[in-house]
């Protein structure tokens, strides 16, 4: 079985306590849950569009992972300015947006979602526990990733949700010689349609192989 990847979301680290946070659970996940942890920046890094580089790492991994924490805070505010039902909010904190941006790519793969949120963060778009995936409202700090109950959530939802995946996620599934696509994996489909494309660039027939792949 291939090691399973897990997409890490999350800011760069802008002081030391972040940063050893990541570095904490890079190690859980690599040496404690047996999986590849992808970073952009840290392991993975875009030579042009970031968005383009997300993507592609992404496809290839079996489970995200968001580290969503503080990138803003506001002192004093108003929601809805000049609106109906203004709001006004004060001392409130926010991630930054591309925790919602990464996110939202993985539940478009429908890869699975595992959320770690910083005790006290403004909880919106799929920053929420009472969407489909477990959100673990803990303090960002290296010690929290020391504490028995974090450290069997996350194996858990690496057992339960990202191990399964796991298996022909990079290699294709044969089901009495032919393959299904309707029980294929985004990543599987992807890689087909890749070799669909090379096979016509190249002038090779596809239409022996193409009545087994759409059955």
């Amino acid at each position: 079985m291939d090691t399973p990847r897990i997409f890490i979301s999350m800011g760069t680290p802008y002081n030391e306590q972040y940063s050893q946070f990541r570095d904490a659970l890079e190690t859980l996940l690599r040496d404690g849950c047996k999986t590849d942890p992808r970073i952009i920046g840290k392991n993975e890094y875009p030579s042009g569009s970031p968005l383009e580089k997300i993507r592609d790492v992404m496809r290839g991994c079996q489970g995200v992972l968001i580290v969503a924490y503080e990138r803003k805070f506001v002192e004093a505010g108003v929601e809805r300015r000049g609106g109906t039902g203004a709001l006004q909010i004060a001392r409130i904190t926010y991630t930054t947006p591309w925790n919602h941006i990464e996110s939202a790519m993985a539940y478009s793969l429908g890869i699975p979602l595992y959320v770690i949120c910083q005790n006290g963060l403004a909880q919106e778009g799929l920053i929420e526990s009472k969407l489909d995936w477990y959100v673990q409202n803990v303090e960002i700090s290296k010690e929290t990733l020391a504490r028995p109950e974090v450290i069997e959530s996350i194996r858990a939802w690496v057992e339960t949700r990202v191990v399964p995946r796991t298996k022909g996620s990079h290699h294709f599934r044969a089901i009495n010689g032919q393959l299904k696509l309707s029980e294929m994996t985004p990543q599987e489909i992807g890689a087909v349609m890749s070799v669909i494309t090379g096979a016509f660039a190249s002038g090779v027939a596809v239409a022996t192989f193409l009545p087994k792949l759409f059955h």
